[in-house]
């Protein structure tokens, strides 16, 4: 006697809507990392043509940025105006 637990029927509905979830949260934060990226490099752009500004940002800064969006971007321009 087979048990509800051990259904084939059952074990690959649960599999589709795992695959389903997994799938739906790896786009958002693959999107999300995108458009952080995008928006800090608009902060960017922003800071060293329009404002001229000199930043000379590296990896880790690009790196928060895509974490925070273009908030670090943006404190380390005001850093290096002041």
């Amino acid at each position: 006697m087979e048990t509800l637990l051990a259904s084939p029927i059952l074990s690959t509905v649960t599999t589709v809507i795992v695959a389903i979830v997994a799938f739906k949260m790896a786009f958002f934060t693959i999107k999300k990392v995108v458009v952080n990226l995008v928006l800090g490099f608009v902060a960017y752009y922003a800071a060293v043509h329009m404002f001229n500004i000199p930043m000379d940002v590296g990896f880790w800064l690009w790196a928060l940025t895509a974490l925070f969006g273009p908030i670090p971007m943006i404190v380390v321009a005001i850093w290096h105006a002041l």
